[in-house]
């Protein structure tokens, strides 16, 4: 277990020797940077049992906070559930959603701060707090800057991602969230934050109604850890917790979830005991995944420019860039509650090695499907050929009008489905995104019933809930997490 706090503490030589095996690559070697390493607590008796800030959590809003924190010169341990760091945020697709006008403008994209607050408020079904979505627009762009700042690097162009609506998603150059991880924990490193891992936090701490620590099942025991300025709640969604999600919304209990074992909801109950406002609970969102049953989860469905969406028929039955909450309920109307995606040759180029990996592995399993037409595809599926060319024909006639049967937004990105190789898969729903949570205001600190501050407590990314509303856009629960994880650790400094 790594323990940096230890071997940091008070000695700035010591800060200059981490530095060092970091950038040697002796603490963040290669591949393995998600996991946790350290030297053992037993070898360093100066550890104190207090520190100023406790992060609970590991995934990017965490890793953020505790930066931010270390930044101020604060004593920063984070206590990770999970045995690796990284959370959801390691697995997930990595996009990122700002307004960049550098990028966009290269594309001929028009965006503003203004147009993406419309969008995400009025996506939401307006049911969020527009202060939260005001400062998550605002803040996103320079979020977006400190990450590259870090050393974290994204693609040149942006595209409009499943759900976001807007060409405006960005994308790392690692795959799914591991330069996330990778640059985030390496900067929270350097910085001297220490780390633990195998730490499930159960229980807040209060003195003086002022939340001061938590407790932590460790190895089976329980282990109390003192903060002189509080907590930050970073501990993720509660999407693999099959009893929340049957209590809130019970006719998704059945689905799979696509988030980490790891995602309970703990922490966020914890904070409930003792007084803090949950809010939006009944708001979970679902992406395209394997149907019970089956074993791969095919994500053609990422970019909405490369691809459509089938019924069992072989015919379309919604535009692919409606808001994720519509696309979830006529998805699960399909026979057996999923449908199909399909895509061609010049989308499956574009999709990126990862998708094609699981491709791949899904078509030798015999749950996705690849054929040099559009007839022969159809048929390996077991729908009518003629069916499935006359909806490929019409849905590429709309293409080159750019006027779209369903109304799906067709831009200059959106490809006709044209070259060979055709590919389809499976396309189920999966619980993707709890957009429910704890309350909390525009400088990331949690409310109580009454709408007050909880003194000493702070809550950042999928724990918290008001932000989304209804239905969350896509590329910004990356966002999201990156900027109240920063506000949180900027603002806890002034407790």
């Amino acid at each position: 277990m790594i323990d940096t706090g230890r071997f940091t503490e008070n000695f700035p030589l010591r800060r200059k020797c981490l530095k060092s095996l970091v950038v040697m690559g002796m603490v963040l070697p290669g591949s393995s940077f998600n996991k946790v390493y350290a030297f053992s607590s037993n070898l360093f008796p100066w550890s104190a049992p207090e520190y100023d800030v406790i992060v609970v959590g590991a995934g990017a809003a965490g890793l953020a906070a505790a930066i931010e924190a270390a930044d101020k010169d604060l004593k920063v341990v984070v206590l990770e559930k999970a045995p690796e760091i990284g959370g959801n945020t390691l697995i997930s697709g990595g996009f990122y959603s700002s307004v960049d006008p550098e990028r966009q403008k290269q594309q001929g994209i028009e965006d503003s701060e203004e147009f993406f607050f419309k969008q995400t408020y009025e996506g939401g079904g307006k049911q969020a707090d527009e202060v939260l979505v005001r400062h998550l627009v605002h803040q996103a762009q320079d979020g977006l800057q400190w990450l590259e700042k870090l050393g974290l690097h994204f693609k040149d162009e942006v595209f409009e991602l499943y759900g976001a609506h807007w060409t405006r998603s960005h994308t790392p150059v690692l795959p799914l969230g591991q330069g996330y991880i990778r640059t985030l924990s390496g900067a929270a490193l350097q910085r001297g934050v220490q780390i633990q891992t195998n730490h499930s936090v159960i229980e807040l701490l209060r003195e003086r109604d002022r939340v001061n620590g938590v407790i932590a099942v460790y190895e089976g025991k329980k282990k109390k850890f003192y903060a002189t300025k509080g907590v930050i709640l970073t501990s993720g969604s509660f999407a693999a917790n099959r009893g929340l999600i049957r209590k809130f919304s019970p006719n998704l209990s059945a689905l799979t979830t696509n988030n980490t074992p790891y995602s309970t909801g703990e922490p966020m109950i914890a904070a409930e005991k003792i007084g803090a406002e949950l809010t939006g609970m009944e708001f979970i969102q679902c992406l395209p995944g394997c149907p019970p049953g089956k074993k791969y989860r095919v994500r053609f469905h990422n970019d909405v420019s490369t691809f459509i969406f089938l019924d069992h028929n072989g015919r379309r039955f919604i535009r692919e860039d409606a808001p994720r909450d519509e696309l979830r309920d006529a998805v699960l109307k399909q026979n057996g509650g999923y449908a199909f995606t399909l895509m061609d040759g010049a989308g499956f180029k574009k999709a990126g090695i990862l998708v094609q990996k699981e491709a791949v592995l899904a078509l030798e399993a015999g749950e996705a499907w690849r054929a040099n037409s559009i007839e022969e595809l159809a048929k390996k599926i077991g729908m009518q050929p003629e069916v499935l060319k006359q909806t490929v024909n019409k849905y590429n006639e709309g293409v080159r009008e750019k006027k779209d049967i369903f109304g799906k937004k067709i831009t200059l990105q959106t490809l006709e489905l044209k070259e060979p190789p055709f590919w389809a898969a499976y396309a189920g729903m999966t619980i993707h995104y709890t957009e429910g949570g704890l309350k909390i205001n525009e400088k990331a600190q949690v409310l109580d019933k009454k709408g007050i501050p909880i003194k000493g407590l702070y809550a950042a990314g999928a724990v918290t809930g008001g932000i989304h509303g209804k239905n969350r856009l896509g590329g910004n629960g990356l966002a999201d997490a990156i900027v109240f994880g920063r506000t949180a650790g900027q603002n806890i400094a002034n407790e």
